[in-house]
């Protein structure tokens, strides 16, 4: 006589995924340190019975986690996406970072919103699928992904490892919403040259700071002269904002390099190039004024290691709507809103993978005693579900 096995109730559910959870938020994975979580990871699935898992060193001594559950044949094959790297703890923590805490259903933890959560949601839906000994059709892959803040250079690496998919899901912070669309952006670096002298002597120098000053008063108004094309789904223009700004060596020593950078979130419609180039522009009619003026504009180290290009998906696509259909399948509300950060959709796209954004979180994304509502969680991993049924399913 077969024993009917028992089916574990909704409370018995939530428990099991917040404990996955705390196992994620306990490890620190800071910016640069995400190794031991994809460690943890990938023995996680080991354990699990997952097909396929490999760790992936993205940059020197920073690894990512890829995994995959093989279909049975003959489906789609979806990509569950999430990064690892979390931002430095800010020092006005009130609650313990690393330990999860619960209240007021809300749970508490270092990068939780951005995006912890939402890549331990993932890696939920591969434990259950690999438990449960039914497989899909297609393919369920996992990527945990290091340097994200790169610029997708984890995502980039385990792509070329072989773990692609037909379509994919990303998971930052858009309160369970879905994301067809979001701003890019170009990371600038702007350097002005002048010649090193003693105070004593200053006018035999050039003070590079003082060259930098009509340029600084420039990018401000260039703010809101940028062409640009308007977008429904994501308000106002383009944003720009002067980030650091280094000169000079000591008191008493007319400056020969002074160097800014800034970051200039831009529309669908602008390109990163061609910012650049409309930046030298600007500072090309600044020097016309002030012929002392010389200046070279570049993108930054961190730009060029995943340039930062604008997303746009349509949300007609069979990737967007089968998200949607998810989400009515747990009894949401499926609702698409624009991004105004930008995703790992971008490297997924340029392999040739259809992706969409749902997750939890809302903003500002990372911030001391940062928070996900375990409602939320819960309601995420339930998606992810769903659409790994109903996606994996189809036949191809």
């Amino acid at each position: 006589m077969t024993v009917p096995t028992k089916q574990p109730t909704p409370a018995e559910i939530s428990t099991r995924n917040l404990g996955l959870l705390h196992e994620v938020l306990s490890i620190d994975s800071t910016w640069g340190r995400e190794t031991q979580l994809a460690e943890f990871m990938a023995e996680s699935m080991r354990q699990w019975g997952v097909d396929e898992v490999a760790l992936v060193e993205s940059m020197p001594g920073r690894y990512s986690v890829g995994g995959r559950i093989k279909g049975t044949g003959g489906g789609k094959s979806l990509l569950l996406n999430g990064h690892l790297d979390t931002y430095e703890i800010s020092p006005d923590w009130t609650k313990d970072p690393f330990a999860a805490t619960v209240e007021d259903g809300k749970i508490y933890g270092a990068g939780i919103a951005d995006m912890k959560a939402a890549t331990t949601a993932g890696l939920a839906v591969m434990r259950d699928i690999a438990l449960s000994g039914q497989r899909p059709k297609g393919d369920v892959v996992f990527q945990g992904v290091s340097c994200h803040f790169e610029g997708g250079v984890g995502t980039r690496s385990l792509l070329d490892a072989g773990f692609t998919a037909d379509a994919g899901i990303c998971g930052e912070p858009t309160d369970n919403t879905i994301g067809t669309v979001h701003r890019g952006a170009a990371y600038l670096k702007v350097t002005t040259h002048g010649k090193q002298a003693h105070t004593s002597a200053k006018e035999l120098g050039l003070n590079a700071i003082e060259t930098m000053e009509p340029i600084l008063a420039g990018m401000r108004k260039f703010e809101s002269e940028m062409p640009y094309r308007p977008h429904p789904e994501l308000p106002g223009g383009p944003n720009l904002n002067i980030g650091t700004i280094r000169g000079g060596t000591k008191h008493n020593q007319v400056p020969d390099r002074c160097e800014m950078t800034c970051d200039i979130r831009l529309l669908p419609s602008q390109d990163p190039y061609q910012v650049r180039e409309q930046a030298e522009e600007m500072i090309g009619r600044l020097t016309a004024v002030d012929p002392r003026i010389k200046a070279t504009v570049e993108f930054s180290e961190h730009w060029l290691s995943g340039p930062r290009l604008p997303y746009e998906i349509d949300p007609e696509s069979p990737i967007a709507q089968a998200t949607a259909h998810a989400v009515a399948s747990i009894g949401s509300t499926p609702i698409f809103k624009g991004i105004p950060f930008w995703t790992d959709m971008v490297p997924l796209a340029q392999a040739g993978i259809p992706a969409i954004n749902i997750g939890p979180g809302t903003p500002p994304y990372s911030w001391a005693d940062e928070w996900v509502e375990q409602a939320k969680y819960d309601e995420i991993i339930a998606i992810y579900a769903a659409l790994a049924n109903q996606w994996c399913n189809q036949s191809r």
